[in-house]
């Protein structure tokens, strides 16, 4: 397929205007022969017809219906097209649905447009003139101002000549779909025949697939197999971006497979019931588009209900634009970058396009507002790099992951190269796969330093402070920022860890004489108190302070003098030795503990027997097996470990 442009030309036009004439005048093909398509098997006939327009250029021409009742369908067709012929007929000239089909056209930013005048043969040259200024007229002040217009006529063959000129001309002029991205197809039909199993057709909108490829159909999540690729009459090995492409697939039932789905590589996108966007109001959308208004999302070949959110003034006017978000009733499959048009709920007409932003966004929140609008603004700017940096900053501390850039139009190339270039300026950090905003970054690291200096204030009898804590007090829990700065501190010599503790000062706790007494007393009461645990209560009476006591416990338990095993009990560490050796001799000696050896051996009471053993099973000493306890890892020959 190498030296070859693949494109779609999509018609469009008033009914009865003849575009199934000229479509079948410039490829010999009828597209109105509805049952061709399973009788063929494989095939792909109905409705599209290929074109060899020369210099390599072969075309796939999506013939839509021009009646106001199939507006839909003709939406469905035109979403992805390349290129549009436009007809128009001689006798009649630019009618109602001549003009939806143009701002439909305009809406999708299609890339180029030819106009072709019809049944020239039933009009004088007068009235062909009076037409083709109509055309200009529609044209001007719109992207397709100036495209050529060519007088034809399907029943004499005039002009077919010059218009198949014109058509590869445009084609020429157009860049190529991205063969490189992943493969990405939108299903606009599905059936299923013996022998084939489920059929799946459409455009295929980038990459490439082969026999045997293993994809992902969504919004399902199902993953199939390529049986067969086929295009129009011919079987294939492969197929790619730009060809109108038929799959038999195996893995999935044809009632599965909606209109509308994605056949996808593994992976690449996933549904979303919310799209970020721009949406441009039709000038003929009279009062413009409301805020909570009930719409029709029609992206690839889907149509989906929803309401439309605006996210700014409540209004979008007539011929405006702005940023909104759809929230669907079934999910979409987009990407950032992808076009779609907005129709009323009813009466259905078209009252708008636009352009995918955020393909998978949270629900807008009016506290956001300025944040969501710089996250559109940058994105809706289009620049690799400035996407990568507004996504990685409004992802905040957990960053975002790089693997899902090409949701948002990056191919792997562009995201990884974009990466790295504002890694290299500093406007980014790269972290186990995910980006974050630097600046914002260097504000956490900070942040993280003062509250150590915050935490270690509320307790300054203490080493630093518990790590864990810290943690979860930075809002940096399940941040790989987190260790980052750790480490980062440990390297610049501004941050020590002792344990499981981190210290700003690096320096050791500073005990004045009162403090060391209290130490002392409260050291004496829990080792007086032999196997009896000494209650926080107990202690109480000797630092009435609650902080306070519980910075000298953690003293004492740093320093191996108290060990805490239970919710609201303390032993002397010399007695929790002698405690875990008789209980290591006595499962050694029986096979298992019970609560009863528990209170035979240290005359315990249920009340202190219980919590006793459920901290051992905590601290990996004993393991429960019913009503008994068994040796746990810590246990060894009858003591501990």
């Amino acid at each position: 397929m190498s030296g070859e442009r693949k494109l779609v030309i999509g018609t469009s036009g008033h009914v009865d205007h003849g575009k199934t004439e000229i479509v079948k005048a410039l490829t010999g093909r009828d597209t109105d022969r509805l049952r061709e398509e399973k009788e063929r098997g494989i095939s792909i006939v109905l409705g599209f017809a290929p074109i060899d327009l020369g210099e390599g250029i072969t075309a796939a021409v999506v013939d839509v219906p021009g009646h106001e009742r199939f507006v839909k369908t003709m939406v469905s067709g035109a979403v992805g097209i390349d290129l549009a012929l436009l007809v128009v007929a001689a006798d009649e000239g630019v009618m109602p649905q001549t003009l939806e089909h143009f701002e439909v056209l305009r809406l999708l930013g299609v890339k180029g447009l030819v106009v072709a005048i019809t049944k020239i043969d039933l009009s004088d040259e007068e009235l062909c003139s009076l037409v083709e200024g109509e055309v200009r007229e529609l044209t001007a002040g719109t992207p397709f101002a100036g495209a050529p217009v060519v007088r034809t006529s399907a029943l004499t063959g005039a002009g077919l000549d010059d218009l198949r000129a014109r058509l590869r001309a445009q084609a020429l002029a157009l860049g190529a779909r991205e063969a490189a991205d992943f493969f990405r197809m939108p299903v606009d039909r599905a059936w299923t025949r013996s022998g084939i199993g489920t059929i799946v057709t459409g455009t295929v909108w980038s990459g490439e697939v082969r026999k045997g490829d293993e994809l992902v159909v969504e919004p399902l999540a199902r993953t199939v197999r390529v049986r067969e690729v086929h295009s129009f009459d011919r079987s294939l090995e492969a197929a790619s971006a730009g060809m109108r492409t038929a799959l038999a697939l195996h893995g999935v039932k044809v009632e599965e497979t909606e209109i509308g789905s994605q056949v996808l590589a593994p992976g690449a996108l996933e549904g979303s019931l919310m799209v970020n966007a721009r949406l441009e109001v039709s000038k003929l959308a009279g009062d413009g588009v409301k805020t909570r208004r009930r719409i029709r999302f029609h992206h690839a070949a889907s149509e989906i209900i929803g309401r439309v959110v605006v996210l700014e003034g409540g209004t979008i006017p007539a011929g405006g634009s702005g940023y909104v978000q759809l929230r669907l009733e079934k999910p979409a499959v987009a990407r950032r970058g992808d076009r779609f048009i907005v129709r009323s709920y009813s009466p259905q007409r078209v009252i708008g396009g636009g352009t995918v932003l955020d393909p998978n966004p949270p629900k807008f929140r009016l506290h956001a507002a300025a944040a969501t609008a710089a996250l559109l603004g940058a994105l809706d700017r289009g620049a690799a790099g400035e996407a990568a940096l507004a996504l990685a900053a409004s992802a905040g501390p957990a960053g975002f992951p790089v693997s899902m850039l090409p949701r948002y139009g990056l191919s792997a190339s562009d995201g990884a190269s974009a990466v790295r270039s504002l890694e290299g300026a500093g406007g980014l950090l790269s972290i186990d796969g995910r980006i974050f905003d630097a600046a914002a970054a260097g504000a956490s690291e900070r942040a993280l330093h003062d509250l150590i200096a915050r935490m270690s204030a509320e307790n300054p009898l203490l080493w630093g402070v518990d790590r864990e804590e810290l943690r979860t007090r930075s809002g940096l829990a399940g941040s790989p920022l987190f260790e980052r700065f750790l480490e980062r501190g440990r390297a610049a010599g501004t941050l020590f860890f002792k344990g499981g503790r981190v210290n700003a000062g690096g320096g050791e706790r500073r005990l004045s004489p009162a403090d060391r007494a209290a130490l002392e007393r409260l050291e004496e009461r829990i080792r007086s108190g032999g196997f009896e645990f000494a209650s926080r209560a107990d202690l109480l009476a000797i630092v009435p302070d609650e902080k306070r006591l519980a910075s000298y416990l953690h003293i004492l338990a740093e320093q191996g003098s108290a060990v805490r095993v239970s919710s609201d009990g303390y032993l002397h560490a010399e007695h929790w030795g002698r405690l875990i050796d008789s209980i290591g001799a006595r499962i050694a000696e029986r096979g298992s503990l019970s609560v009863g050896d528990v209170k035979e051996l240290f005359g315990f009471s249920r009340k202190f027997a219980v919590p006793l053993l459920e901290h051992l099973d905590r601290e990996g000493f004993t393991r429960r097996e019913g009503d008994s306890r068994t040796a746990g890892p810590r246990l060894r020959g009858g003591g501990a470990t």
